[in-house]
């Protein structure tokens, strides 16, 4: 993955991936920094609109 956070502007290679809905109510796919801990939104992941 060559994204960088949108908090810390460190490498996302390495986070958490999660889908949709995976973790309860959240209706977007995430990667979590594994520097900071923000949850960078991913789209495009099957179901999500945006």
């Amino acid at each position: 993955m060559m994204d960088t956070c949108e908090n810390c502007q460190q490498s996302l290679s390495g986070g958490v991936f999660t889908l949709l809905w995976e973790d309860g109510d959240k209706p977007h796919a995430f990667v979590t920094c594994r520097y900071c801990g923000h949850e960078n939104i991913k789209y495009g992941f099957g179901g999500d609109d945006d």
